[in-house]
């Protein structure tokens, strides 16, 4: 599995739960190396060492749980 490039994803913490994020970065921990930050308003997620064949979808499908988490920690 080669890993390769670093993506940013910024999250608005007005819509997006911190818990929800981090359910998520535990659930594709396997895919990339994450780390986040908290500046303002928003969470910023960093990816990086992703695993090569998901490079050009990885960025959506976290982006997809992370909204689907956010709903399911809303309850």
């Amino acid at each position: 599995m080669a890993r390769r490039k670093t993506k940013l994803l910024r999250f608005n913490s007005n819509i997006y739960k911190k818990k929800a994020i981090e359910e998520a970065i535990s659930a594709y921990s396997e895919f990339a190396k994450f780390s986040i930050s908290k500046k303002g308003k928003y969470i910023t997620v960093n990816m990086d060492r992703i695993v090569s064949s998901l490079s050009s979808v990885i960025s959506d499908e976290f982006a997809n749980y992370v909204l689907g988490m956010t709903k399911k920690c809303s309850l």
